[in-house]
């Protein structure tokens, strides 16, 4: 059975918001990572060059643990959000996975390929969302 994704107009603004929070979020939590483990730089600042494996953790916990333990990121549990399987189950550890290895794209430039792609497909689906055969619906919904 398919769920019919019949949303509103400030969905695509919804989401916008909801995957802003998520990366402020991360990029805040990698920020104090720096500064806190980090090595200082001769001409001042900080690199975490090698805290990538780190900061690949923190991206797995704040994006993909969170959806597969709440069905939401924490963007989208602010927004009433909620990511499933386009036949409404709850996703698998590998459709998180997926869906979220394609932010970059979705985000890019300004997150019009998102948008674009929210906007123009049948079920609301950003490219992520395609790839991995998730939708995004209102959290009282199933």
């Amino acid at each position: 059975m398919e769920i019919q994704n019949k949303l509103p107009n400030y969905y695509i603004l919804k989401r916008s918001l909801a995957g802003l929070i998520d990366y402020i979020i991360y990029f805040s939590l990698f920020y104090v990572s720096c500064l806190l483990f980090g090595e200082k730089l001769p001409e001042g600042g900080y690199t975490g060059n090698h805290l990538l494996f780190f900061f690949f953790g923190i991206w797995i916990l704040t994006m993909v643990v969170t959806e597969i333990v709440f069905q939401s990121t924490i963007g989208n549990l602010i927004f009433g959000l909620k990511a499933v399987h386009k036949s409404g189950k709850k996703m698998d550890f590998w459709q998180p996975l997926l869906r979220h290895c394609f932010d970059l794209i979705d985000m890019w430039p300004l997150g019009l390929v998102g948008i674009l792609t929210i906007k123009f497909t049948k079920e609301n689906q950003r490219l992520g969302d395609i790839i991995a055969e998730t939708i995004v619906i209102e959290r009282n919904k199933n």
